[in-house]
């Protein structure tokens, strides 16, 4: 490449704590000295959150038994379109906090929300004993259809009746400003693709590299077991092992 891993990892560290990439290039011009263009900024994050999310596939997390599912909206805009909205899924373990799925669909139908739910049970080392989530009655027949006999609980659905009783979805919520905090400088995502590639992005950076004041500033994956010793630049050092 033709700048330094130090240059490339700040860049992908300043755009999943909320930069635009306008305010990227002008933080690199200022302390870096170093003149970055717009799309060369988004190349990198293309390619690297590609390579991570591969990466991070190859192991399975020791999670609890008690799972949180939540879905938000993601803005797209398509050349010659009006802007749309899809929706994020996100299926998170209450124990390690650790962010099981987080997938994108254009509509909240039964088929929609099998998706992070099946997604969840390839990376989970065991089944749940209750996935708690809101009103939303795609749940029930997609949590009976994925998990219907797989842990001690035959259908481990635990349908909130509102938002103060517990359990509760607090942890999903706070994860869901998360993203919103992402999305609102974004303003609006280019594609389909483009809204797969960010959740990806925002999985894995949750996941490995933000640390967590729920779980006493380690990451979900330190807390889930996983085998990937992140020390220092946690972005470069991933990079380095993701190509090993």
């Amino acid at each position: 490449m033709k700048f330094s891993p130090k240059i490339i990892t700040q860049t992908l560290d300043l755009y999943f704590k909320g930069l635009s990439q306008r305010k990227i290039a002008d933080h690199l011009k200022q302390f870096e000295n170093v003149s970055v263009a717009q799309p060369t900024i988004l190349d990198w994050i293309k390619k690297y959150l590609k390579l991570l999310a591969k990466y991070s596939e190859k192991y399975k997390a020791d999670v609890g038994n008690i799972w949180h599912c939540d879905e938000t909206t993601v803005f797209i805009k398509k050349d010659g379109e009006k802007k749309y909205y899809q929706w994020i899924w996100n299926l998170m373990d209450a124990k390690t906090r650790y962010l099981l799925a987080c997938q994108v669909t254009e509509s909240r139908f039964v088929k929609d929300a099998r998706k992070p739910l099946s997604k969840a049970k390839e990376i989970a080392k065991n089944a749940p004993d209750a996935i708690v989530t809101d009103g939303l009655q795609a749940y029930k027949e997609a949590i009976k259809a994925e998990f219907y006999g797989l842990g001690r609980i035959q259908n481990p659905h635990v349908r909130l009746k509102d938002f103060e009783t517990k359990p509760n979805n607090n942890i999903l919520e706070r994860l869901n400003g998360t993203f919103r905090e992402r999305t609102k400088v974004m303003r609006s995502l280019d594609s389909s693709i483009g809204a797969e590639e960010f959740a990806a992005g925002m999985q894995t950076y949750y996941n490995y590299i933000r640390p967590h004041q729920g779980i006493n500033g380690m990451t979900p994956a330190q807390m889930a077991n996983i085998p990937i010793n992140l020390m220092g630049n946690r972005w470069e050092t991933m990079i380095g092992l993701a190509i090993k």
